[in-house]
């Protein structure tokens, strides 16, 4: 029995949208009935077949339909090894299911799971809640298994092996289980182990992500005063958002007096964030004012007829909206009506004329100035020599910080890293790796400030900003985005920014 996932007209709570939905497309054999050419007319979708096993057991539960997601896992691998034994074609290597999320198609396996219909999380649950897909979703149904004594989403369960996504129409996706990690076209979020996946395109969907509902309409006062409404086919419509042609996401248009299209990952964009290479929160507008700009990110032309990201502070720097979005770039936190950390505690107080107290050492350091080269002189920050540099001492001890090392700040935004990064003097293990250079560094670090996130520089490439001026290079030199990072759409003006 070949099962397939489909979208279909619907309403959920009497607005209009499209309706994730497994159908059952029986095999077409000679009719010897009108309900079998009934049924091969109207695939009936599974989840009625749920409804009529309920509805039909004399309020008993209703009997198993699906198999454990894990079982599935072992089966796939359990036929390509026999494949190979056998002498056959190469199987897949990159975990294509092969076995179908039927009980009935599995019966002789076990492994038969049942719904916990009671169970309906109002909240996300702090512990990944997911035993296949590892990721929390609000308002999920769950199965349970038995013998793996573990629960699964309502979607990873259902899983069917191809679905079919209003916005990929020309091909079908797979059902993939993965050990490499990819961003999800629709969420951008990372789709771990369970994924729907078109071999042609590259692309990827995580499972809850393919079936989560399609809305008909979109209200979002904050990106457009008018009612937006699902445009029923892939089209080259640039949007007014992020001022990209995207064919591989759903869009949505004004049908009012205006011409107004946008992505619908871009209705849904924040308005104030922080942004790795720039050192003041930036807000989205939807037009820039006329005039040659140049993006801070990718220093590509933008368009100032579409939207973008601008400083309030600093009138010439704006940004394209997908690059200032970019994981790389962005940390994730929307800051709108949250005021700017302008409390950032110094990095030494100034005890008197050429004498500072600085937070890595608790003795005075007096200023002093050097003409000369130094050789078993170095810097305790940056660990390089006293060159014929101007540097700190220690009054008591040979503690040394060159000038621009003590006066580094404790804090600080990097363009390298998304999250911000403050000074860190003392390492296990007396040294670090800096994830820049990859050099082993005994000096001082910029660690990252978020929890779970071991990134560190050294103190050399932490003080590395942009422009960087090269001294054998005529040109300001600015960091190239990372050519690993695929980008799915394409620039609406596509030409390279000359001053």
């Amino acid at each position: 029995m070949d099962v397939v996932g489909e979208f279909q007209k619907g309403e959920i709570d009497g607005k209009p949208c499209l309706i994730y939905q497994n159908v059952i497309k029986p095999q077409i054999h000679s009719p010897n009935s009108s309900d079998e050419k009934h049924l091969i007319q109207n695939p009936l979708p599974i989840q009625n077949m749920t409804k009529v096993a309920i509805d039909s057991g004399d309020n008993l539960p209703p009997p198993p339909l699906f198999i454990c997601p894990s079982l599935r896992f072992k089966l796939t691998i359990t036929i390509e090894a026999k494949l190979l034994d056998d002498g056959g074609p190469t199987p897949d290597v990159d975990g294509k299911l092969r076995i179908s999320h039927l009980l009935g198609d599995n019966m002789m396996y076990g492994h038969d799971i049942l719904p916990l219909f009671w169970c309906n999380n109002k909240e996300a649950d702090p512990k990944n809640d997911c035993s296949i897909c590892n990721t929390r979703k609000v308002g999920t149904y769950y199965y349970f298994c038995v013998e793996c004594d573990q629960r699964y989403h309502k979607e990873c369960v259902e899983s069917p092996l191809e679905i079919n996504y209003p916005s990929h129409v020309k091909h079908s996706l797979q059902l993939y289980n993965v050990k490499t990690f990819e961003h999800c076209i629709l969420s951008t979020k990372k789709a771990e182990v369970l994924l729907y996946y078109c071999a042609l395109c590259d692309i990827y969907m995580h499972v809850l992500c393919a079936q989560a509902k399609i809305p008909f309409l979109i209200d979002q006062p904050k990106k457009h005063d008018h009612t937006l409404t699902l445009f029923p086919r892939q089209a080259s419509l640039t949007c007014n958002v992020c001022g990209l042609v995207d064919k591989l996401h759903l869009t949505y248009v004004c049908r009012s007096i205006c011409d107004f299209v946008a992505h619908i990952d871009c209705i849904h964009n924040p308005q104030t964030i922080r942004i790795s290479r720039h050192f003041h929160g930036v807000s989205f507008t939807s037009s820039l004012p006329s005039g040659k700009w140049c993006c801070g990110i990718c220093r590509r032309e933008i368009d100032s007829d579409y939207g973008a990201y601008s400083c309030n502070v600093c009138k010439d720097y704006a940004v394209h909206t997908r690059c200032a979005l970019r994981k790389d770039i962005w940390d994730g936190i929307e800051l709108e009506g949250v005021p700017e950390d302008k409390d950032v505690e110094p990095p030494f107080y100034r005890i008197a004329d050429g004498i500072i107290l600085h937070f890595s050492h608790g003795c005075h350091m007096k200023f002093e100035t050097n003409g000369v080269y130094k050789e078993n002189e170095f810097c305790q920050a940056c660990v390089l020599p006293i060159n014929e540099e101007n540097f700190y001492v220690c009054v008591k001890c040979d503690f040394i910080l060159h000038e621009k090392c003590a006066d580094a700040p404790r804090k600080k935004v990097h363009p390298l890293h998304p999250h911000p990064i403050e000074q860190k003097v003392v390492h296990e293990n007396h040294e670090f790796e800096c994830a820049a250079c990859m050099r082993k560094s005994s000096g001082f670090g910029y660690v990252c400030t978020i929890n779970g996130c071991d990134y560190e520089l050294d103190a050399v490439c932490a003080s590395a900003s942009e422009p960087f001026n090269y001294q054998v290079h005529p040109h300001p030199l600015f960091l190239a985005l990372d050519p690993k990072k695929r980008q799915y759409a394409t620039f609406a003006s596509q030409q390279e920014f000359k001053r």
